[in-house]
């Protein structure tokens, strides 16, 4: 549904075409139009509603950050959704969502794939309540907070993942880069959700005419449960910084495992090869070269050389 818009009078809302809804503005209690795509019939309903030309680039471009900002005439919010796709939390996507509060009226426009406010408006058209602009408002915003713990369950299971991968005794070679890539989509989580954070503040401070006292403590709820999920992506960022640790450790340990296995291989191998090297001279002078227990002999002394310097390296402890 490219554009949904709803009237609501005496707490009831009904579905209506654009046309009808945007007739019904200042005769309705409440008007609630939501799009996803930019037509002539949309711009022609800004320019009918007196939106600023600054916040119609707002809406229609892409932003990064969000951001709440009054224009007397209406109260414009900017605000961001994370999504996780299948492929994982590394791929975390976000969209945006763009509100517009004025008198009698409320306008926002998102991405298709953006399900926040038709989940809202569902739920709207089930109940039987008396509503005002700002109710849309918080009822948004709590629908995109409360959608984001998912996203953070999921970074938690990918964290503890890969806690458990860097204990193993055999490190995978494939951890350095998944946390790196876990960590670059909590980065983007946190500056989402920091900006996000202190919009809800301004908020729930009452700084804005359009938001009534009656109505601060809902935003309040949802600042803090902002409050919190900026705190578990922190705990999460420190985990990972943790999980990182433990695996360079742990490969440090294997290599040096790796490294003292090779040492004393290359230790007990070293008088051997010295005694088979004074042997293998072939000199006519050498004695032993004529004996006939001479060959045995001299496996016999390789074999205590070897053994004397394995028991030495165990009582030392290097072999533990």
């Amino acid at each position: 549904m490219a554009t949904a818009a709803v009237i609501f009078d005496q707490g009831r809302g009904t579905l209506a075409p654009l046309p009808e809804a945007r007739a019904a503005i200042g005769k309705a209690a409440l008007v609630w139009i939501d799009a996803e795509e930019r037509t002539p019939e949309v711009e022609g309903l800004l320019q009918e509603l007196k939106i600023h030309p600054l916040t119609v680039e707002d809406i229609f471009d892409t932003r990064t950050v969000p951001k709440v900002e009054d224009f007397g005439g209406y109260l414009f919010v900017l605000a961001h959704a994370v999504q996780v796709p299948e492929e994982g939390p590394e791929r975390l996507r976000q969209a945006e969502l763009d509100i517009v509060v004025g008198p009698g009226w409320v306008f926002t426009h998102h991405d298709a794939r953006l399900k926040t406010a038709a989940q809202v408006r569902e739920d709207l058209l089930r109940g039987q309540r008396p509503l005002d602009a700002s109710r849309i408002l918080h009822l948004l915003l709590d629908r995109l907070v409360d959608d984001a713990m998912p996203a953070m369950d999921a970074f938690d299971d990918a964290v503890d993942k890969l806690e458990k991968a860097s204990l193993q005794r055999i490190p995978r070679r494939d951890t350095v880069a998944k946390v790196m890539g876990l960590r670059s989509a909590l980065h983007r989580f946190r500056r989402t959700a920091v900006h996000q954070r202190e919009l809800l503040l301004r908020l729930a401070r009452g700084e804005f005419e359009r938001i009534p006292r009656e109505e601060l403590p809902f935003f309040r709820d949802v600042h803090d449960h902002a409050v919190r999920i900026s705190d578990l992506i922190d705990d999460a960022r420190d985990l990972l910084g943790g999980v990182l640790e433990a695996h360079l450790s742990m490969v440090s340990n294997r290599l040096n495992e790796i490294m003292k296995v090779l040492t004393m291989i290359a230790t007990v191998f070293l008088p051997i090869s010295f005694i088979a090297s004074v042997y293998g001279m072939n000199f006519q002078g050498m004695p032993e070269l004529g004996w006939r227990w001479g060959y045995p002999a001299a496996l016999a002394a390789m074999a205590l050389t070897a053994a004397g310097l394995l028991l030495w390296f165990k009582r030392r402890g290097w072999m533990d």
